[in-house]
């Protein structure tokens, strides 16, 4: 399956490998879209079912059709997925904005998935001061919103290697004022409590030199964390193979823990 039916336009996905283990489903972060997890996707693939897809208004599918590009909306994308594909449990794993996608996802719906990867994920930022907050706000008008939106992701591109910074830069022009902005929009909601209504085994992957009291791991520094070092905000581009180990690592915890086939 190339394209889904989502609530609001049609999605692009990928589905590659197969094997007893629990599925995943990767959610790219903002200005993104599911090449993000092409280096990685493979490593994971080799005994499990793995799904990517581009984000509502990212990549290849579509803006939607009644605007609402909340984080509520966007986890009712990833559930839709998980369901069209008939994946049983999945464990989700998701990057920056993606990471805010899957904690609203396993928050609104426990007992629907296995486990939970948030790599280098937003955090509680919702006590941006006003100040701060208004200044974004201009810096994305029309026309300043190109010259700041790359100039942010030249900050947190910092340690990245050449390929990755070429890579994310392409994608983040590809994506749209309205998709760009109006996912920040939904960060600026966002509230890492949601994670505490899931029971299931996660896990925190976060950049060493990104982390700050707006991390993730700030706002739940009780959770399992992995830090990533000599990276940027992209890890799983910059070290596929270190991002892969550490992921299945808490697929081991969850495959250990499912049912058993029986003859």
């Amino acid at each position: 399956m190339d394209w889904m039916a989502g609530k609001a336009g049609r999605l692009r996905v990928e589905e590659l490998g197969g094997g007893p283990g629990a599925p995943v489903v990767l959610v790219h972060g903002g200005g993104g879209d599911r090449s993000h997890w092409h280096a990685v996707a493979p490593l994971l693939a080799t005994d499990r079912r793995v799904v990517l897809f581009d984000q509502r208004g990212h990549g290849e599918s579509d803006a939607p059709t009644d605007g609402d590009l909340s984080l509520d909306a966007l986890a009712s994308d990833v559930a839709a997925v998980a369901f069209a594909f008939g994946l049983q449990a999945p464990v989700l794993v998701g990057h920056s904005l993606g990471g805010a996608v899957v904690a609203e996802t396993v928050g609104r719906l426990p007992n629907r998935f296995a486990g939970a990867v948030f790599l280098d994920s937003a955090g509680d930022i919702r006590k941006l001061p006003a100040a701060e907050l208004a200044e974004w706000r201009a810096s994305t008008a029309p026309d300043r919103f190109r010259a700041s939106s790359r100039a942010w992701f030249e900050h947190i591109l910092s340690g990245a290697r050449p390929e990755t910074r070429q890579h994310v830069l392409s994608t983040l022009g590809l994506t749209s004022r309205e998709t760009y902005v109006g996912t920040m929009e939904a960060i600026l909601r966002f509230d890492p409590a949601v994670v505490r209504r899931f029971t299931g085994p996660t896990l925190l992957l976060t950049v060493r030199e990104l982390d700050s009291p707006l991390a993730l791991r700030a706002s739940l520094p009780d959770l399992p964390n992995a830090y990533l070092d000599e990276c940027s905000h992209w890890p799983h581009l910059d070290q596929p193979e270190r991002v892969a180990e550490l992921v299945r690592g808490l697929l081991g915890q969850v495959d250990l823990a499912r049912p058993r086939a029986t003859a």
